[in-house]
């Protein structure tokens, strides 16, 4: 017993010597160096997670309603939906349309005593019309016109003419319009004969360019169908290369000569809108 007893001292003292023997060889920051937490309380356990909800069980309860939801009557479900936003206004489409004109032409010619008595020249033409807005539109035709001319001689006729039209009353079924523009053109005379079988003249091309004012009026008979009708009058100048040497018109009486001519045209015409 004595033995033990001496032994349970010896071993008390160890225990209590060992930490300051070895508080100034350990170096600083090492693990085993650092002293021992104070006992605390023990941490409190995690709260247990909850069993994720099984789905169809008789005995659980229904889930919890969406945020948006609103207490349900019995046996229904109910959510409360936001309403619809209003329609946006829908932009106007710009205005923009083409069209596709035939039209006759009737040739007007100056009344005067130096004018042939059987002059007449009439014929045919097409244009194309490009309206970007309402009040004005660009067009481009394509006159052929025959028949007799001033002189009496035989000539055949084309044209090409760029205008621009000015609608007055655009949103009218009735539509009045004013045009101006420029063109060039050819006539082919085809020679004449005098009384003994020779020809007055050899045949003959001449070349013109000119410019044109007219008036017009057309009528929508559906959205994309309207009539229509309008008076042009031009002048032109001959630019061929005989036109100094032989000029078109002379003057018996006087002797001047000119190459400067002109006239008028009455169209009268349908047009394919689309």
């Amino acid at each position: 017993m004595r033995r033990i007893a001496v032994s349970a001292v010896a071993a008390s003292l160890l225990v209590v010597a060992l930490p300051a023997l070895g508080a100034g060889d350990c170096p600083d920051g090492d693990w085993f160096c650092e002293p021992a937490p104070s006992p605390g309380p023990a941490p409190a356990a995690p709260p247990p997670v909850p069993p994720a909800p099984s789905r169809g069980g008789p005995n659980e309860a229904p889930p919890s309603p969406p945020p948006h939801a609103s207490s349900p009557a019995e046996g229904e479900m109910r959510f409360d939906v936001p309403p619809p936003e209003p329609p946006r206004p829908r932009r106007r489409r710009g205005f923009r349309e083409w069209g596709l004109n035939l039209h006759a032409n009737l040739g007007l010619m100056g009344g005067d005593d130096r004018k042939s008595p059987n002059a007449d020249m009439n014929g045919i033409g097409a244009a194309l019309r490009f309206r970007p807005i309402p009040h004005i539109a660009i067009e481009g035709s394509v006159e052929l016109l025959w028949g007799t001319d001033y002189n009496g001689f035989q000539r055949f006729e084309d044209a090409l003419l760029v205008n621009g039209l000015f609608f007055a009353n655009p949103r009218s079924a009735i539509q009045v319009y004013g045009l101006a523009g420029f063109g060039f053109g050819a006539a082919y005379l085809d020679s004449g004969l005098a009384a003994d079988g020779q020809p007055v003249l050899r045949d003959e091309t001449y070349a013109y360019v000119g410019g044109q004012l007219g008036v017009g009026v057309e009528g929508r008979v559906t959205r994309h169908f309207a009539l229509g009708a309008d008076l042009v009058g031009f002048l032109r100048w001959r630019n061929d290369r005989n036109a100094r040497r032989e000029p078109e018109f002379i003057d018996p009486e006087t002797g001047k000569t000119t190459n400067t001519s002109g006239g008028g045209l009455v169209r009268l015409g349908a047009t394919y809108y689309w």
